[in-house]
């Protein structure tokens, strides 16, 4: 897939019910993944490469037209490589 300059796409990983020292997550919150898998990249973004598992901005990032748990993003609303 060819993205237009400074995207990149995500996918979603599966939200969790709980965190890891076993506080459950509200529903609101589950159904609003933000950590995902780089699946593919702009030629033109320097900050992460494909495979990496990123958390990005929950509002920025547009979902796929064809898969719902891809989504696309502009390199600045990558936050971090985890």
């Amino acid at each position: 897939m060819k993205l237009a300059p400074k995207l990149v796409l995500v996918r979603c990983l599966p939200p969790k019910e709980k965190t890891d020292e076993g506080v459950f997550i509200q529903e609101e919150w589950i159904s609003q993944q933000n950590i995902g898998i780089v699946e593919a990249i702009a030629d033109d973004v320097t900050f992460c490469k494909v495979g990496d598992r990123v958390w990005f901005e929950r509002y920025t990032a547009i979902p796929h037209p064809e898969e719902e748990d891809l989504k696309m993003c502009r390199q600045d609303a990558v936050l971090a490589i985890l």
